[in-house]
C-alpha cells in the first residue's frame, strides 16, 4: 500500500489549540456590542395559542426588541423550515406541514419558540420574558409512536407523516406464507438527547443587505440556501467555528437561525444566542424514537426465505432536516 493508502493514521494537528483553551467557539468570538437574545417557549406540548401580550416586556429595561410570528410576517420574511419529504408506497409524498420558526396559532411541543426577547443584558432579557404574557387551550397531547389519536397537523391525517416500503412486499407476504417456521422479534430504540458539550448558538449582523450569520453548525451550505430564500437575499455569509460536539443534531437548521438575523436586522445591532443545558433538551432535535418489528421466514431445512421489517418511528411534533429519510 503506499503513502495515501487507506487504513493509516492521519496527524491531529488541532489538540495543541484546543487542550490549551484556544479554541474558538461561536459564544467566544460574537461581537461585543452584540445585544443579547433569551426565547420565550412553549410551557406546554399542544395548546392552541388565545393571547400573547408582550407590550410590558417590549418596554422593560434594557430591552430592544420582542419579536412574535406576527413581526417576522410584517418583515415579509418566509416563516417555514423545510424538511425533507420521502416518497409513500402510493406514489404521494410525505407530509409536509409548515414548521413556523415563531409559533403561529398552535404550539406542537414543549420548548416551541413562542417569541424572543432582545436586550442589552441576557439577565434583562429573562427579566422581560417574565413579563410576556402567553394565553392557550390546553389541546390532548399525542406521544406514542402509534398513529392515531388527537390530530397533529391537518396535513398528516391519523399521525401518519409518511408511510415508505422498499422491497417487493407481496412477493415477501406469499414467502411468508409458505414458511415452515417464522422467527419474530419486537426491538425498541429509545429517543435520544444528543447533548453536545457545547449547545447551539449562533450570532448575526448586517452591513447594508448583507447578512452575516455565524453558527456551530455541521456545514453551511444548506443553511446558506435556506437563510437566503426565506429572507429573499442573494448576498449571504455563513461561517462556522470550532464546533464542541455536534453527532449531527447540529447538521440541520433550528429556528434561532431565522429569528436572530432577523432581531439583527430590525433593531440594527449584531444580536446573539447560545443555548442553555436545559433549552437544549427542549429544542435540540433528537434520535427518533422507533419500534421496529423484524420477521424472518425459513423452509422445512430451515434455510431462510422471507426476510420483513415493519418499523414505526415517532418523528415528534414537526419534520426536521432530515428525519422522514433516517
Amino acid at each position: 500500500m503506499d503513502k495515501f493508502g487507506k487504513s493509516q493514521p492521519v496527524t491531529r494537528v488541532e489538540d495543541t489549540r484546543f487542550l490549551t483553551g484556544a479554541g474558538r467557539y461561536v459564544d467566544d468570538i460574537a461581537p461585543k456590542d452584540a445585544l443579547h437574545a433569551y426565547v420565550f417557549r412553549s410551557p406546554v406540548a399542544h395548546a392552541e395559542i388565545t393571547g400573547l401580550d408582550v407590550d410590558d416586556a417590549r418596554t422593560a429595561p434594557g430591552v430592544a426588541a420582542v419579536l412574535t410570528v406576527a413581526d417576522a410576517e410584517a418583515a415579509g420574511i418566509g416563516l417555514g423550515m423545510n424538511g425533507t419529504v420521502v416518497a409513500n408506497r402510493d406514489g404521494s409524498k410525505g407530509a409536509a406541514p409548515l414548521r413556523p420558526f415563531l409559533a403561529k396559532g398552535r404550539v406542537r411541543f414543549v420548548g416551541e419558540p413562542v417569541a424572543v426577547v432582545v436586550a442589552e443584558t441576557l439577565a434583562q432579557a429573562k427579566d422581560a420574558a417574565d413579563l410576556i404574557a402567553f394565553d392557550y387551550d390546553d389541546l390532548e397531547a399525542h406521544v406514542e409512536a402509534t398513529p392515531g389519536g388527537p390530530e397533529i397537523h391537518a396535513e398528516a391525517p391519523g399521525n401518519v407523516a409518511f408511510d415508505y416500503g422498499l422491497g417487493d412486499s407481496d412477493a415477501c407476504d406469499r414467502a411468508f406464507d409458505k414458511a415452515a417456521h417464522v422467527v419474530t422479534m419486537e426491538i425498541e430504540d429509545n429517543r435520544i438527547i444528543v447533548n453536545s458539550l457545547e449547545p447551539r448558538g449562533c450570532w448575526a449582523e448586517w452591513t447594508g443587505d448583507r447578512v452575516h450569520l455565524c453558527f456551530n453548525g455541521q456545514g453551511v451550505w444548506g443553511m446558506k440556501s435556506h437563510l437566503a430564500a426565506n429572507f429573499g437575499l442573494e448576498n449571504v455569509r455563513i461561517t462556522s467555528p470550532d464546533v464542541g460536539g455536534g453527532f449531527g443534531m447540529k447538521g440541520m437548521r433550528y429556528p434561532e437561525y431565522f429569528f436572530v438575523p432577523l432581531a439583527a436586522k430590525l433593531t440594527g445591532r449584531p444580536v446573539r444566542w447560545m443555548s442553555e443545558r436545559t433549552e437544549a433538551m427542549l429544542s435540540d432535535n433528537q434520535g427518533c424514537y422507533l419500534v421496529s418489528v423484524t420477521e424472518l421466514g425459513f423452509d422445512e431445512n430451515l434455510k431462510i426465505t422471507a426476510y420483513r421489517v415493519r418499523n414505526t418511528c415517532n418523528l415528534g411534533a414537526y419534520n426536521s432536516a432530515f428525519a422522514q429519510t433516517i
